[in-house]
Parts: structure tokens; sequence; C-alpha cells
């Protein structure tokens, strides 16, 4: 393999394959389609056109296409395609073009591998050549990218050095286009969506690629057409990341002071236990010892010799109270007194007696009738209260006994 062929080998092991760069490029398809609307048979140029890619996306949107590039090697997989490709300096086949014949003129990875000034010299001839509205593209490693400014960059022996997009953008606006826009590209679909960002995904998650898109004066009704597309965001900044990682470190210091104060409140509540229960432990300790002083002192009383001494005098006041107490229920006739449970007693067994003896019964009620109060007095002896319950449900040996008790209860009251 001679080394003319070493920059082919060299992209298609460390750029990617053909799909995968033919995907990547397919960002700018938007900006092109609507150039294709106002200028139908208009041009796009390719410099350093490499393998093809874009050559190849642009002829499948029937939109006509040129490449130029130094490289044989390079060349020989678009003529494979039947590409219109040719073997020129960008640069200065640019200079040969005519004014506002250009719809687009785009540098995918060349403005690392020239100098300052052709760099100019590419902004400002291609303003020239573009008609109004048209757009410059100029793709580039991102130096925005740590890894990609301290690493992968210098990977190309072809490389001069990087550029930032604050350089690259600048340029543009100063040769007199209208707007440019900044287009990051090629980071992980799966750092874009990450919430908890590391450090090591801030060194080398920043989109690896990135391109200036700057379009030239046209009039409103043209420029309108771009306003969406240019307002859109693309790709993922430094800046953006680590602000997401400093979010995090706040997201955990906050969680880390919220767990730290909590453990703070769990230790003064501890405290607070601590302190009632040693409080709870020397109120029981000094009931403790006011129970034992107070028995103490109960022992001392009941062992003292005025205790002993007054102990006739207590055992008789005991007997006085008694005595007194009972004395007054005989004279009184209380109802609760012992006297007057045996009168009734005896006077309950009389009754029965009475009514076992008819004639008895009769002179006795004879003598009470003289004597009413008397009479009245006896008759509260008597507890049989009359039956007012319904009887009409009562069998006929029951309605018999309830007749018989209620004939007796009458006798009762004729004394």
């Amino acid at each position: 393999m001679s080394s003319k062929d070493f920059y082919r080998a060299f992209e298609d092991k460390h750029r990617g394959s053909r799909e995968l760069i033919i995907n990547r490029i397919s960002v700018y398809m938007p900006f092109l389609l609507i150039l294709k609307q106002l200028y139908n048979d208009a041009l796009a140029l390719d410099i350093g056109c490499g393998r093809g890619e874009w050559l190849e996306l642009l002829t499948k949107n029937n939109i006509s296409a040129k490449g130029v590039d130094l490289d044989e090697g390079m060349l020989k997989a678009c003529k494979d395609l039947n590409l219109n490709a040719i073997h020129d300096d960008g640069i200065e086949y640019l200079k040969t073009q005519e004014d506002e014949s250009l719809i687009c003129v785009s540098a995918f990875h060349v403005v690392e591998h020239i100098s300052f000034e052709n760099l100019q010299i590419l902004v400002e001839e291609s303003l020239r050549v573009l008609k109004p509205g048209g757009i410059l593209i100029m793709e580039t490693p991102n130096p925005e990218n740590i890894k990609v400014a301290t690493e992968n960059f210098y990977l190309d022996p072809t490389h001069i050095k990087p550029i930032p997009s604050a350089l690259l953008t600048f340029l543009p606006e100063f040769y007199g286009y209208n707007r440019t826009k900044v287009l990051r590209l090629q980071e992980s679909k799966e750092i874009e969506k990450e919430v908890n960002i590391s450090l090591f995904q801030i060194l080398e998650g920043v989109s690896p690629d990135y391109a200036i898109i700057a379009q030239k004066e046209a009039p409103n009704n043209i420029l309108r057409l771009f306003d969406e597309i240019f307002k859109k965001d693309f790709g993922l900044s430094l800046h953006n990341l680590a602000s997401r990682f400093e979010n995090r470190l706040l997201s955990m210091e906050q969680k880390a002071t919220q767990a730290e104060q909590k453990a703070t409140q769990a230790e003064e509540k501890a405290t607070q236990a601590e302190q009632k229960a040693t409080q709870a432990e020397q109120k029981a300790a000094h009931a403790e010892e006011k129970a034992i002083q107070v028995e103490h002192n109960y022992h001392l009383i009941l062992n003292s010799n005025s205790w002993k001494l007054m102990k006739p005098f207590r055992l008789l006041g005991h007997f006085s109270r008694w005595f007194v107490s009972g004395v007054k229920h005989w004279i009184t006739f209380s109802p609760t007194s012992r006297p007057r449970r045996i009168l009734k007693k005896l006077l309950i067994s009389l009754k029965s007696y009475i009514y076992a003896n008819p004639r008895l019964k009769q002179q006795i009620v004879k003598i009470l009738n003289k004597f009413p109060k008397l009479k009245n007095r006896l008759k509260r002896i008597n507890n049989v209260q009359p039956v007012t319950n319904n009887i009409s449900s009562l069998s006929s040996r029951a309605n018999e006994i309830y007749n018989n008790l209620k004939k007796q209860q009458k006798n009762n009251e004729g004394l």
C-alpha cells in the first residue's frame, strides 16, 4: 500500500464508517432543503470532500453538488460512487467561482488543517460566492471537550491546532455575514439524558465536534424561513455539563446538611430523653427516700413510750364511741338499730302465729281497732305489694294461685 492511501486508511479507522458519517451530517439537511426551494438549480461546493459522504447525501436529495480535495486516495472513493469531485486545492478553486453562484460552501474537518490566513480567505471568499441567504458550514473538533483538546485532536498528524468556537464564530461576523449558529455535535445520547453527571463525563462528555453555520445577508422574507432552525439548540457544552455536575454536588451537599441536621435533632431529642429519664430517676429516688422516712417515723411512733402509754386511752376511746353509738340507736329506736330489727322479727313471727289461729286473730283485730295509730304502724311491717301486672296470659293454675294470694292480702288488710 502506497503513502497516498495513508489518510484514506486513517479516516476509515478513526473517523467512522461511511454510514455513520452520513447519519451525522444529516443534521445540516434542513438548511439545504430550504435553500433548494429558493434556488432549485444552484450548486453546493464541498471543500475537502474526502470520501464524499456529504456529496452523496446532497445528490440523494436532488441537490447539485461538487467536491474538491487534494488527497487522491479520498477522491478514489468518490469516483467509485460516480460523485462529482475533482483534484484541486479547495481555497484556490473557491477563488475561481463567480459571485453569488453557490447556495452552500462546506468544509468538514478542514479548518484545523489550514493556516489562519487561509481560514480568513475561506470565510471571505465564501461570502462573495454565496447567494443571498446561502450558508457557510465549517465543522471541526471541539476543544471545549477536554479529551479532544488534550488527546484526540493530536491523533491526526495533519492537524495544526484546535480552533475555539468563539474564534470561528467571530470570523464570519467580522466579514459581514448576517448571523451565525454554533452546532455542537456527536455527543452521547446517554449523557444528554443523564441527571447525575460525573467528573469523568465532564472531561469527555462535551460534544466532540462542533460546526459554525454562517448565513449571508438576504431579504427578510428569505431569512425568516431559517429562523426556527437558528433558534434550535444543539449538543452539550462544557458549561452545561459543569452546571449539571455542580447542581448534583449542591443537591448532595443539601442532603448531607439535612442529614446532619436530622442527626443533630435526633441527638438533641436523645439528650432530652436522657435528661427526663434522669429527672424521673431522681424523683423516684426522692419518693423512695420519703417512703423510707415515713416508714421509719411510723416505727418510731409505734415503738415510742408515749404510744405505749396511750394505748389504754385509745382502747377506751374506741369503746366509748361504740357504746355511745349503740346507746343512741337503742334510745332513738332508729331503723337500723338492733332493737328495731329484733322487734320486727318478733312481730313477723307473731303475725304468722295469729294468722294460724283465726279466733285469736278476731280478738286482736277488735283490740287494734280501738288503737288506729298502732294498727297503721303494724301494717307497715307487711311487705307484700299488690300485683298490678297483666294476668290475662296466665294459665288456669297460675290464675287460681293468684286469686288465692289476692284474697289472703285482703284479709291481711282487714287487720
